[in-house]
């Protein structure tokens, strides 16, 4: 075919004329269709380049400027073994928390009983998850954690509720005070108090530090609940 015959057509970026079947303009090298859309000059490439270098190197120190750390700290959950509790905690925010009282609340123990950390570093409840070591410290006598053991195992055959609880309070990086509630079922009261009554049997002189002096004054075969007062919202009441 001669090229008297080749139907021409104008280029679509630069106007240079090029055959009408033409895809890529020989003059511009221009896409003659969609392509020419997503086609870019090697300047274009190089100032987007220096443009993705840039954002990555100032994109961590604008964020880092504009962000407040904030912690989002829970305790979600509780085992129990022997007098150890082994709780979780988990911190899904940036910050680190702070882990404040941890009391009992429960007719059948004490209401000095005593949830000691067992490292005090574990109070800073760093940003993941958190495991938590706790000794408890019933302040029953050998004779009233067995006898406590012996009606712990009453209502757990006779599958009577149990309302015992640890309270854990939570600070969070920005003040907010947190009350988190972990049920002791019958079970686990049976497992602390038998373990209690074994420690205090092995234990030459019993005293307060040792808690094996026992609480002192029942009230109706019972103890007073122990621990601060929350009012429907779960806060705690000054």
């Amino acid at each position: 075919m001669s090229s008297e015959n080749i139907e021409l057509k104008p280029c679509i970026e630069c106007a240079l004329t090029i055959p009408q079947a033409a895809k890529l303009c020989s003059h511009c090298d221009t896409y003659q269709d969609k392509r020419r859309f997503l086609h870019l000059s090697n300047t274009t490439l190089a100032l987007l380049t220096a443009l993705v270098s840039v954002l990555g190197v100032a994109a961590p120190a604008i964020y880092k400027a504009i962000h407040k750390p904030t912690s989002e700290a829970a305790i979600v959950d509780m085992a129990v073994d022997g007098t150890r509790l082994r709780v979780t905690a988990m911190n899904w925010g940036d910050a680190p928390a702070i882990l404040g009282s941890v009391v009992v609340a429960s007719d059948y123990l004490a209401p000095a009983t005593k949830i000691r950390l067992r490292n005090d570093e574990q109070a800073v409840l760093k940003p993941g998850t958190n495991l938590l070591a706790f000794d408890v410290v019933p302040l029953l006598d050998e004779g009233q954690s067995y006898s406590g053991s012996l009606d712990a195992m009453t209502r757990m055959l006779t599958k009577q509720k149990e309302e015992s609880e640890v309270r854990f309070e939570t600070m969070q990086s920005n003040g907010t005070r947190e009350i988190y509630r972990l049920r002791l079922t019958n079970s686990d009261l049976f497992e602390i108090l038998r373990a209690n009554a074994n420690r205090c049997s092995a234990i030459d002189k019993a005293n307060f530090e040792n808690g094996c002096i026992g609480p002192g004054e029942e009230k109706h075969g019972r103890y007073e609940v122990s621990g601060p007062r929350l009012n429907d919202k779960n806060e705690i009441i000054d």
